[in-house]
């Protein structure tokens, strides 16, 4: 029922009222039902998105995308605690392999190399902590660190882990960061350049925020294909209800007066050529490639 919903008119980027739909179809057609019902294994009742729109609509004055309506409060609650099997989402950290740990490990260090501080002085934040397996890593290098997490199971597992919690969103401005850490948080928040702004004031001058979402370059192209239908990507159905580019997440970044920082992607492999190319990005300041520039970016405080 569309009471369960709540629907955002204008540009979640800019403020602009200046749209274009680009999708518009009941939440319970097949071709977005048949996705909720599998990807949720049963736990979402069709009663509860009948009648309303899958709705994607891209702004005319920046070009941001987004969903138009989205679940209330109450509904949002269920979504996160209930339909989303909390144990599935633990165990995707408790037993991830390897490379998990190493992208942390390697994104541990990269504080260092912005924050310029011993790590016992360097203060850090997760926003959006999850279960809190980054924080664990960051503390392992000595660094200062709290997470934010509003998921009452997620706290508490953490809280036992040793993580120092912030649960309440509006406690965050009672502290001061050097570094703040958002991985795949941003596509799934109401306002998000109202919650970068609100964010970067709790940094220090000089202070970094890096913020991972899912890219939506390949997700944008696919509304156009005959053949199209919901999955698990940049737009996915009630959960990514902001759609980032790497030119609209830049752009999220300047709204809020933050400057954004260029950093080259880690070399992934140990071939000459790769490590050559990556060099090459690193010493000129430009991505290795125009067409896949990604949105995984590092924002830095200047002045408030």
């Amino acid at each position: 029922m569309e009471t369960n919903f709540v629907h955002r008119p204008h540009c979640e980027l800019c403020g602009s009222e200046s749209k274009k739909t680009l999708v518009e179809v009941d939440f319970s057609n097949p071709l977005v039902w048949d996705f909720l019902e599998s990807y949720y294994e049963g736990r979402i009742d069709v009663s509860v998105v009948k009648n309303v729109s899958y709705e994607i609509v891209e702004c005319q004055n920046c070009g941001f995308v987004w969903q138009g309506y989205v679940l209330n409060e109450e509904k949002m609650g269920d979504l996160y605690s209930v339909w989303i099997s909390a144990e599935h989402s633990l165990n995707k950290k408790r037993y991830a392999d390897i490379g998990w740990f190493d992208k942390y490990s390697r994104e541990g260090r990269t504080i260092f190399d912005f924050v310029k501080k011993k790590p016992h002085q360097t203060r850090v934040l997760d926003f959006g902590m999850g279960w809190g397996y980054w924080c664990r890593m960051a503390q392992a290098f000595g660094y200062k660190v709290k997470g934010f997490e509003v998921s009452p199971p997620r706290v508490a597992y953490a809280r036992q882990m040793g993580i120092d919690v912030i649960d309440n969103y509006s406690d965050i401005s009672k502290h001061k960061f050097d570094f703040i850490n958002s991985e795949q948080v941003f596509e799934h928040v109401l306002n998000p350049t109202q919650t970068l702004i609100e964010l970067s004031s709790s940094l220090e001058i000089g202070g970094v925020i890096r913020i991972a979402v899912p890219d939506g370059d390949r997700t944008l192209k696919n509304l156009s294909n005959s053949d199209w239908k919901a999955a698990k990507d940049a737009l996915h159905p009630l959960e990514h209800i902001n759609c980032f580019t790497h030119d609209s997440l830049k752009e999220m970044g300047k709204r809020a007066n933050l400057k954004y920082l260029f950093v080259p992607q880690p070399v992934r492999t140990t071939g000459r050529k790769e490590a050559i190319f990556n060099a090459i990005s690193k010493f000129t300041g430009r991505p290795r490639n125009k067409n896949s520039q990604g949105t995984e970016l590092y924002f830095q405080k200047i002045h408030d």
